[in-house]
């Protein structure tokens, strides 16, 4: 387009490269394709070599968990005795104030070394403890909350106390109440099962002592929500609590440990405590590796989404069980499914027994 041959040779000298470097523009041309192919038959020749197998999963065997045994603890006798307060050698201070009666302790517990024997024996003692949250509001652990920790903590007591709950309460500040007396019955496990190397126990009501923490324990977890004070006042009345009557370590359980519903036989109608709870700070052993007697002894079934997850201690327990509960299922020469309806009958039949013999009534849920 332009009409002077000495401006278009001009402007042709300027835009148009020299032929040295056309080639080297042309070679780069030529050498990627090449590199491209290259690398294209390098993948194909290792495919044709055959695919590599994915490294195997390795699953790692899980060990019984190792319980540690635990002495009884040693005596642990009462100081002092005045209106409204008690205290123990170990320390421990107990509020009387708002103790009430409820009606006297009764139970049957069932021998647990023959399966087949009928022989219940009726006892008055407490067997173990069983350790609740009381699930109730709660204001932040701070100093500046104290007002409404105060209240909370009064208007809770008063509940408890009205309810006949538990035997015993500790409050946010580490502050541990008497609701009912030892001697009597509490409203706070119900038909719930448990058992040591001698006994059954199904009415954990009458056999077990309630000891409630001021906390909630959202899907089964403490969540840091039990203050330092609450354990160490847990773990004088726990000593209290086994020296005077004798308790063996492991009937110190929580409740989601012995929770059924026998309406639709499974575990875990309450789940507090599911996992979370101090047993070492209470100078206990992990009572969470005690394979469940509701599964292996009564055939009860659970739900894997909440004691399946290894995220719940509980579930140490859990597992344990299913095995007890299959090698015991091949031993009877029944497959599962049998056996797990001989055994629920056999619960059925023992807790025909329990409130025939005229035991307290149980709190709703375990029924």
């Amino acid at each position: 387009m332009i009409g002077d041959p000495v401006l278009r040779l001009r402007f042709l000298k300027v835009m148009r490269p020299p032929a040295r470097r056309r080639r080297r523009r042309l070679g780069m041309w030529m050498v990627w394709p090449a590199l491209v192919l290259a690398v294209i038959a390098f993948f194909l020749a290792k495919y044709a070599a055959g695919k590599p197998e994915a490294a195997p999963a390795v699953t790692m065997r899980a060990e019984p968990p190792v319980i540690r045994e635990v002495a009884q603890p040693a005596s642990v006798w009462q100081v002092e005795k005045s209106t409204g307060s008690e205290v123990y050698s170990n320390g421990l201070r107990i509020d009387t104030r708002f103790e009430v009666a409820s009606h006297p302790r009764s139970y049957l517990a069932f021998p647990s070394s023959t399966a087949g024997s009928r022989a219940p024996a009726r006892r008055s003692m407490p067997a173990g403890i069983v350790f609740h949250t009381t699930e109730s509001a709660l204001a932040p652990f701070e100093a500046g909350e104290t007002s409404a920790l105060k209240r909370l903590g009064e208007s809770l007591l008063d509940y408890v106390r009205r309810k006949g709950a538990y035997h015993y309460l500790i409050d946010r500040f580490g502050r541990v109440y008497r609701v009912v007396a030892e001697s009597d019955a509490a409203n706070h496990a119900g038909y719930s099962v448990w058992a040591d190397d001698n006994w059954l126990y199904l009415n954990l009501n009458e056999s077990f002592l309630g000891v409630s923490f001021e906390a909630q324990t959202p899907g089964g977890q403490s969540n840091d929500l039990v203050s330092p004070a609450q354990v160490r006042s847990a773990g004088m009345l726990t000593e209290m609590l086994r020296s005077i009557y004798q308790i063996p370590a492991g009937n110190c359980v929580t409740h989601a440990q012995v929770s059924v519903n026998p309406s639709n036989m499974q575990m875990g109608y309450h789940t507090d405590w599911a996992t979370g709870f101090p047993f070492a700070a209470l100078g206990l052993p992990d009572n969470y590796a005690r394979a469940l007697p509701s599964l292996w002894i009564f055939g009860f079934e659970y739900d894997p989404r909440l004691f399946g997850s290894p995220d719940n201690r509980i579930s140490a327990g859990v597992g344990l069980a299913e095995q007890d509960f299959l090698r015991a299922a091949a031993a009877a020469g029944l497959q599962p499914a049998a056996y797990r309806k001989t055994l629920q009958q056999r619960y059925r039949e023992y807790l025909a027994e329990v409130r025939r013999g005229g035991q307290g009534q149980s709190e709703e849920g375990d029924k």
